[in-house]
């Protein structure tokens, strides 16, 4: 189990993460906790999150009082504590942390200030560089992007990759501004993210979902809807964007992953968009040279939980190498909710092939490992 990579992992990282590591000069308007009536909230730019009126805030986690499950309050300590991180993952049998943010996910992407934005992201992948220092092979944090300024963004990928040793970038599938990941707005992202071999990865925050985010306003109220819509039908329609509207085409050296998005969908829904869009689709750049699923299968790949459902299914779908494995620790804590390795490895339905190809082998091909 030693071989196992966890493509999906987080840190509880310090809102200190932005104060200590950002330009002097943006250090008064780093990102930082606000009281809103007994809600703790983080102010990112010029906005707050959770944006929901109904959302308890982060004071949970990251409040004065701490009024958590022993274990969650271990894991959060544990999971920005590099050398605690790399004993727990040997307990867990994990070779590799692919690790995401928690606060990270928050907003970072509806900053209007073009650099400010940039700062912001800086001062995270600085915190991360210093962080995987430790162990460079197993500890892999990801870059965060300031996506909806795209001169900044190709820069801050340069940068990233270059300065601070960092290889999968992560985006909320939810376009910034609405404006469609197809837009020739992004053409610089794409061309970055393929110049430096970055793999970009979406996962999305419901924590962290803003005004155009898909269900918010329908759903309001409503958390787990909220979840249901940011999580899964969110990444279902990226998914469609990137390769409809010729993405995935004009970048064929882009690679795309979708965590904590599930995965019984995923034939369905390309099995749709084959059937709707089909080959010689004309998009910007020339028509598709192929159905659409051919091209999620050269080019995505999706993260599994031990529990989901349709993983053969959509194994034998896409054809063997396009799903990995993820347990979303710490915020899903192993001793609750068992989404570990070694429950994939118990599971009775899923042969032995699949099971290695998911818990390491398919990780070397999407992640650069």
């Amino acid at each position: 189990m030693s071989t196992v990579i966890d493509a999906d992992t987080h840190y509880w990282e310090p809102v200190s993460a932005w104060s200590d590591y950002i330009d002097p000069a943006y250090r008064d308007r780093a990102p930082q906790f606000v009281d809103d009536h007994g809600r703790l909230l983080m102010r990112v730019g010029e906005s707050v999150y959770p944006s929901m009126p109904n959302h308890p805030g982060l004071g949970k986690v990251y409040g004065p009082d701490e009024a958590l499950h022993p274990q969650t309050i271990h894991d959060k300590r544990v999971s920005t504590d590099a050398h605690e991180r790399l004993r727990e993952m040997d307990a867990q049998g994990a070779a590799v942390h692919i690790i995401y943010p928690t606060l990270g996910m928050v907003g970072f992407n509806g900053i209007g200030d073009a650099e400010l934005s940039g700062a912001c992201a800086r001062a995270y992948n600085r915190y991360c560089a210093d962080f995987a220092t430790a162990d460079p092979v197993r500890l892999r944090p990801v870059m965060l992007v300031p996506f909806n300024h795209p001169e900044v963004a190709a820069r801050e990928i340069a940068y990233a990759r270059e300065t601070c040793g960092l290889d999968v970038a992560f985006a909320n599938p939810t376009p910034p501004d609405e404006v469609p990941w197809s837009d020739a707005r992004y053409d610089a992202i794409w061309s970055a993210l393929e110049d430096a071999d970055v793999t970009l990865t979406y996962h999305e925050s419901t924590v962290g979902a803003g005004p155009t985010t898909i269900g918010i306003n329908r759903y309001w109220g409503y958390g787990n809807m909220v979840y249901l819509c940011t999580h899964s039908v969110e990444p279902q329609l990226a998914v469609m964007d990137l390769v409809a509207g010729g993405v995935l085409h004009r970048h064929p050296g882009l690679r795309v992953g979708l965590l904590e998005a599930h995965v019984s969908w995923v034939p369905g829904w390309l099995q749709l968009i084959d059937y709707k869009i089909g080959p010689r689709h004309e998009v910007r750049g020339g028509p598709l040279s192929m159905p659409p699923s051919d091209y999620f299968r050269r080019q995505c790949f999706v993260a599994v939980f031990a529990d989901d459902v349709g993983i053969a299914e959509t194994d034998a779908y896409l054809g063997n190498d396009n799903i990995v494995f993820s347990s979303d620790w710490p915020h899903k804590s192993l001793d609750e909710q068992d989404s570990s390795a070694q429950a994939l490895a118990a599971r009775a339905d899923l042969d032995e092939d699949l099971k290695s190809r998911l818990l390491h082998v398919n990780a070397h091909r999407w992640l650069r490992l």
